[in-house]
């Protein structure tokens, strides 16, 4: 039993270390993209400014 107890908590730390490894590598490559870059910055505005892209 505790045996068990030990492979989940590995298993969930191993994926939260995944997720946030790609996680960190996403935001860097959209963050050196120029044109992501500037798609995010409108996305964030319209965010702000509450308007729906229909």
């Amino acid at each position: 039993m505790f045996l068990a107890h030990k492979l989940i908590a590995t298993k969930i730390l191993f994926t939260g270390a995944v997720f946030v490894t790609a996680g960190t590598v996403l935001a860097a490559a959209a963050l050196t993209d120029p044109k992501c870059r500037d798609k995010l910055k409108e996305c964030a505005e319209k965010l702000r400014n509450g308007k729906k892209d229909t």
